[in-house]
């Protein structure tokens, strides 16, 4: 309170500095988390969704009849199961009784998860038999011009699969922690000198009242080092939080949700060419 101008000055120069430099920190840190989360819905998950759903569309054109509609379902169940087992592996739930509940929902039947409890990688295995299974009805001649048509299932199969690997190339690999550090360091300091700006200002201006009190003033200085801080702080614990958005939060991509919503779409494509006109 009894600091002369030029060490308010000073001060308030150094809070100024502080807070620009970690305020342009903390927006490029979060936009880069925030593309993240897109990239991980858009390219990811968006992908492993739109190779499904082309994999089935051509299986349910060359395939029209309800004789065939077992091993579309197969493919599909298969295809599901392998966006589940992502969610699996990423909440690090590969345990033989974690994956039981899939047998238990009818999305795994038990010979399988013989097969993949002890296996890595799980989600990518399965499309290896998703890729037999399309190779068996194509040597049955389910598939009509195979010699063009199965390349093209072939490689939706292989994107799906390295949709999947994009994905935990992105969950596996955390946010640098020294950038971090750095960043909440510059926060916190920054934070420092607001508090130590504010409280010089309200106990310069209770020192001068001289019967002329400003609560404006105050309240004004209150929530500068009060709001401020808080948001900031808010920004960082979101952005971190962002960095995985496959999980069990609410801002996390929804599972079930996309699980209902590809099966619903792609039983239609089954439905669209048994009763095709």
């Amino acid at each position: 309170v009894g600091l002369d101008v030029k060490s308010k000055l000073t001060v308030e120069c150094l809070r100024k500095i502080t807070t620009d430099t970690s305020s342009f920190l903390l927006g490029g840190c979060v936009s880069m988390l925030v593309m993240r989360w897109w990239n991980v819905r858009h390219d990811c998950i968006g992908g492993l969704w739109g190779s499904i759903s082309d994999l089935n569309l051509i299986l349910s054109a060359h395939m029209p009849h309800v004789e065939d509609r077992a091993a579309k379902e197969t493919i599909l169940r298969l295809a599901l199961l392998s966006l589940r087992l992502c969610f699996n592996q990423i909440a690090d739930k590969n345990e033989a009784k974690d994956l039981q509940e899939h047998v238990d929902a009818g999305i795994m039947t038990p010979e399988e998860l013989q097969v993949l409890k002890d296996v890595c990688s799980k989600p990518q295995v399965v499309w290896v038999w998703i890729m037999m299974t399309i190779h068996s009805l194509a040597d049955k001649g389910k598939i009509r011009n195979k010699e063009f048509t199965l390349p093209r299932l072939e490689k939706l199969c292989t994107k799906a699969r390295g949709c999947i690997g994009e994905t935990f190339a992105y969950t596996d690999t955390q946010i640098p922690y020294p950038y971090v550090h750095l960043l909440t360091m510059m926060v916190i300091i920054t934070n420092v000198f607001m508090a130590i700006k504010s409280g010089l200002q309200i106990g310069g201006h209770f020192r001068n009242l001289h019967g002329h009190f400003n609560a404006l003033f105050v309240i004004a200085e209150i929530c500068h080092i009060t709001v401020l801080p808080f948001f900031q702080h808010s920004w960082i614990k979101l952005g971190c939080a962002l960095a995985n958005p496959i999980g069990e939060h609410f801002f996390d991509l929804p599972l079930q949700t996309y699980h209902v919503i590809m099966r619903d779409e792609n039983i239609c494509f089954m439905h669209a060419g048994e009763a095709a006109p």
